[in-house]
């Protein structure tokens, strides 16, 4: 069964999560163009591989063909210097082992044409140079720092994961498949950490915000629902946190055939006592 995506909850769930504002898909826009200058500013030379790919070079965007971006997007994802052959192989694999090469040749010509040497040519293994950033690493550490240790620091750089979604999400290319997924969930993870934090910091509001990006990433994620309901409830909004149960509760019910866990009934039950009234058999909230 493939992942489940935000068109499969229930029209009224979407209508009142979307008031929320960050359950709503961002735009490409400010906020977007905003992070992605974040992350860029480190370097003089910068390629994002999040949500769309964009090469800037001393602080302008450089257009390349495709057959470049793809060089350089492997490159960026590999962990070490990759052969000639490999690489050719990978982006080009239905064509022959000579045409691969020379297509590889070519892109690298045109590389070096329109925004200069930023890969280091050897006699066989190719690699970037050492002083261009990549979006993805830069999030995934962030991510991992707030996984281990949400300082405050690494807190106001969460608008900046929240607006960086996906690897490339146009492309088809099977080699980006497991560096998708891994930093999916990673950013996931990373998104509930912030969020619990936010909320033990008295910050409802952006804990608000981290959440709302995990369950539009991941519409049947429970613990993303969870924390959603404990911030609903911290800020008094029991009401609320009662649709929002209901609202995961039948959506996983329609998509799945399965019930929230007894964590998630028990949270609701405690805060919620006797104006829920849970059935002991069936737990459910009644409609």
């Amino acid at each position: 069964m493939g992942r489940p995506t935000t068109a499969a909850v229930s029209a009224d769930a979407q209508h009142r999560l979307a008031r929320e504002g960050p359950q709503q898909k961002p735009r490409a826009g400010n906020g977007q163009t905003a992070a992605r200058a974040t992350l860029a500013s480190a370097s003089s030379t910068h390629i994002a591989l999040t949500d769309a790919f964009d090469l800037t070079v001393r602080g302008d965007s450089v257009t390349v063909p495709h057959a470049v971006e793809r060089v350089l997007a492997y490159l960026a994802l590999s962990h070490g210097p990759v052969g000639r052959a490999r690489l050719a192989g990978c982006l080009w694999i239905d064509a022959s082992d000579r045409l691969a090469a020379s297509s590889l040749r070519t892109a690298l010509w045109r590389l070096q044409r329109d925004a200069g040497p930023l890969v280091v040519v050897g006699d066989d293994p190719l690699t970037l140079a050492r002083d261009i950033g990549v979006d993805l690493r830069q999030l995934m550490n962030l991510a991992r720092g707030l996984i281990d240790h949400p300082t405050e620091v690494l807190l106001a750089l969460v608008p900046t994961l929240i607006a960086h979604r996906e690897v490339l999400p146009d492309w088809d290319d099977e080699w980006i498949v497991s560096d998708r997924e891994h930093f999916r969930l990673l950013r996931l993870e990373a998104l509930e950490r912030a969020a619990e934090a936010f909320l033990s910091r008295h910050e409802p509001s952006k804990a608000l915000d981290a959440v709302l990006a995990a369950t539009f990433a991941e519409p049947l994620r429970e613990s993303s629902w969870r924390l959603l309901i404990e911030i609903r409830l911290a800020q008094g909004n029991g009401a609320e946190a009662l649709r929002i149960y209901q609202d995961y509760r039948d959506h996983l019910d329609l998509e799945l055939g399965l019930h929230p866990s007894a964590a998630m009934d028990a949270l609701v039950e405690r805060y919620l006592g006797a104006c829920i009234a849970l059935s002991p058999h069936a737990r459910r909230v009644p409609d």
